[in-house]
């Protein structure tokens, strides 16, 4: 199961492989905020700062979005987007 851990805090959450990290919603150690969910509001943005290989690969969705917002650092992701299949460490920008 990878872990997702959250930079700031240390609080980490275990995920299913494969799974989006929308799931991490349901969890009370949340700290990423989600708006929209389907890549059109940009709350979810998050910086991973490790793992970025264990993270699927941007949509078009969500570049078109991340365009938009003149953010054009591959490290910053939505986390609505993004699959986890291994572990993972992530600063939410939110």
């Amino acid at each position: 199961m990878p872990i997702v851990t959250f930079l700031k805090t240390g609080n980490s959450i275990n995920l299913p492989n494969h799974s989006s990290l929308i799931d991490l919603e349901d969890s009370r150690d949340n700290e990423v905020s989600f708006g929209c969910q389907s890549a059109a509001c940009g709350t979810c943005l998050i910086d991973v700062v490790s793992g970025m290989q264990n993270i699927s690969l941007r949509n078009e969705d969500e570049q078109d979005l991340l365009e938009t917002l003149d953010l054009d650092d591959e490290k910053l992701r939505l986390a609505c987007q993004c699959v986890v299949h291994g572990d993972i460490i992530i600063n939410p920008q939110s």
